[in-house]
């Protein structure tokens, strides 16, 4: 019996890319899957557009009473799969297109690699197909986060599997047993770095993280960028850079950290707008984390900017 996938999809005022990405999976050659949608407290009417649309297809959309960022909304999507016995949870950004056999190479390398716990497809830019935005990865302990490899080269430089340390939360194949040993997302990211974190925590686990060359999709990188996510961006990187290199780090944190706060409001002076948007967001993150706002933190703030 092939494993049954459960393909997670976190929906955020973002329904047109949502349905162009259900559109593409409604043809994928993979039948033992279903889709769950988790919708992060949308302010349209996003839900009850999914429903007409492919109320047929969707296994189960729940609805969350907030936003609980990236982290949060996916644990309510992973929770719900595993309860529903499923074998797989492929974690998937409503702003990707796959190809019909993305999940199908992803199934059969799988059962080749019983040590990888967790496997990542190709993902190239939605706008130049044949160009890598992520081929694998690894975790950067003086960046503090996971860095991609290939980014904007040709896709035929990266067409052999390999092992790596770090796979990107735009969609990561992840092994019910994975859960069962590493646990879940980590909450207080909120946004960004939860990929890193969970990628650090496989792998100290015993797993391996396998990049699938064949397997590939398509992100839309940029698509929803704007003032405010250009803020969030600032804010949620710089906090839970900081974050991560007191959970993970050990010796190594005090340094990373005044390290991340010189150059953070370094490269806010120097290439900040004239409202200050970059620096402001800097001193939120660093308050907060300080404070040990994490989770939400200033989100609320920041969208009030817009």
């Amino acid at each position: 019996m092939p494993p049954k996938v459960s393909i997670v999809i976190l929906n955020w005022n973002g329904l047109n890319d949502t349905i162009d990405c259900l559109e593409s999976l409604s043809k994928i050659d993979y039948e033992n899957h279903e889709i769950i949608i988790v919708d992060n407290n949308s302010t349209g009417e996003d839900v009850k557009r999914l429903k007409e649309l492919f109320g047929n297809y969707i296994k189960k959309i729940i609805v969350n009473k907030e936003n609980l960022g990236f982290s949060g909304g996916n644990n309510v999507g992973i929770k719900y799969a595993l309860k529903n016995n499923t074998d797989v949870v492929l974690l998937l950004n409503n702003d990707t297109i796959v190809e019909a056999n993305f999940l199908s190479k992803l199934v059969k390398t799988s059962i080749t690699y019983p040590d990888a716990g967790v496997l990542t497809p190709m993902i190239n830019y939605y706008t130049d197909k044949k160009t890598v935005w992520f081929a694998g990865g690894y975790i950067s302990r003086t960046r503090v986060t996971g860095i991609p490899l290939g980014i904007g080269k040709p896709e035929h430089l990266f067409s052999k599997n390999k092992y790596c340390t770090f796979a990107s939360g735009c969609c990561m194949y992840i092994k019910k047993e994975v859960f069962e040993k590493v646990g879940f997302l980590d909450e207080n990211y909120f946004l960004y770095l939860e990929d890193t974190d969970f990628s650090w925590r496989v792998l100290a686990s015993g797993f391996k993280i396998l990049y699938e060359s064949s397997s590939k999709i398509y992100h839309k990188v940029g698509s929803t960028m704007s003032k405010a996510n250009s803020m969030l961006n600032v804010y949620f990187n710089i906090r839970n850079r900081l974050f991560f290199a007191k959970k993970n780090l050990g010796i190594q944190y005090c340094f990373l950290a005044i390290v991340i706060v010189l150059i953070s409001l370094t490269v806010g002076l120097i290439f900040g707008n004239k409202k200050n948007d970059t620096i402001r967001a800097t001193f939120f993150a660093i308050n907060d984390f300080w404070q040990n706002k994490m989770r939400k933190g200033s989100f609320d703030k920041i969208i009030s900017f817009m």
